[in-house]
């Protein structure tokens, strides 16, 4: 839930919202109480956030969604994903685990069957677990098969992904679909942390940040 200097706007779902083009830019990041706990017990594996465009359809019925995004992977294969207007006002909160996936678009609360059809209610666009999960971090998921390709992305689950590097870190991230309608979604990483259990008494690390200055 975003915290109480942030406003949230009630009754704008996110299917209405994809109609709308949000400028790119700084965005403030909603936190929540939650999260902090999480990452004081050493619970948090990553913290990526920064900003995100899905594209699908073709013109004239071509849909956009932009806006930024707050991204952390938990422990035990859990994970909860923010996506938020510029000014900072939550469109869909997002969370699962390997049993189960809920989405809050801002008027209720709802449970869904799979990561999939969680993503789909609440992008617009139905992404595998592995988008979130590994890709984000610029691989493939091991577990699953994948084809390498010459530019340095890979193929996984019928999607073409590629992830470009800046000072080893992962900057930017496209995934484009393979099969169905045409699909594209885009990550550019603002910040990321690996966060590793932190020693008694020690204060929580400083995210890394990428130069503002450093364009898509």
């Amino acid at each position: 839930m975003a915290p109480s200097g942030v406003p949230r706007r009630r009754g704008w779902a996110l299917p209405a919202a994809l109609c709308l083009v949000l400028a790119l830019g700084a965005c403030a990041l909603p936190g929540s109480q939650q999260r902090r706990n999480a990452a004081e017990m050493g619970a948090v594996r990553q913290d990526i956030s920064g900003r995100i465009s899905v594209v699908t359809g073709e013109p004239p019925a071509q849909k956009n969604l932009y806006g930024g995004f707050k991204l952390e992977l938990l422990s035990a294969g859990r994970g909860e994903f923010d996506v938020f207007t510029p000014l900072g006002q939550m469109i869909v909160q997002a969370t699962w685990s390997p049993r189960s996936a809920r989405l809050d678009d801002g008027r209720q609360t709802r449970d869904y069957p799979s990561f999939e059809a969680m993503t789909l209610a609440g992008l617009g666009l139905a992404l595998p677990r592995a988008a979130l999960q590994d890709w984000v971090r610029g691989e493939p998921a091991a577990a699953l098969p994948f084809t390498p390709l010459a530019s340095g992305g890979f193929e996984q689950l019928g999607w073409r992904v590629q992830p470009r590097f800046e000072d080893g870190r992962l900057r930017i991230l496209r995934a484009s679909r393979l099969e169905g309608g045409a699909a594209q979604l885009s990550l550019v990483i603002d910040h990321a942390q690996d966060a590793l259990p932190p020693a008694a008494g020690s204060a929580p690390a400083r995210p890394a940040r990428v130069p503002a200055s450093q364009s898509q």
